[in-house]
């Protein structure tokens, strides 16, 4: 029995790099996370008691964009809930 070989796909292609790999890992990882971002913001947003607090904190105010004030609030949640 004779060793059986693979051709190549793409003989010609070039393989990347590490630094190549690192920068596709890097950007995939960037786009997980900004797609877990939009469906956690969706999912939160589309609660109605969500959308009239964060309307009365722009009426008020008290914050000057939504993203204000829902990075405030975590912020405010985390500081009452969790030990310094």
């Amino acid at each position: 029995m004779g060793v059986k070989t693979i051709a190549p796909h793409e003989p010609q292609a070039v393989l990347l790099s590490a630094e190549d790999v690192d920068r596709d890992v890097m950007s995939l990882s960037e786009a997980l996370l900004e797609e877990r971002a939009r469906r956690i913001a969706r999912n939160v947003l589309l609660r109605p008691e969500v959308r009239l607090i964060l309307q009365d904190l722009m009426e008020s105010g008290v914050c000057g964009s939504e993203e204000e004030a829902i990075a405030r609030g975590l912020k405010t949640l985390s500081v009452a809930l969790l030990p310094a």
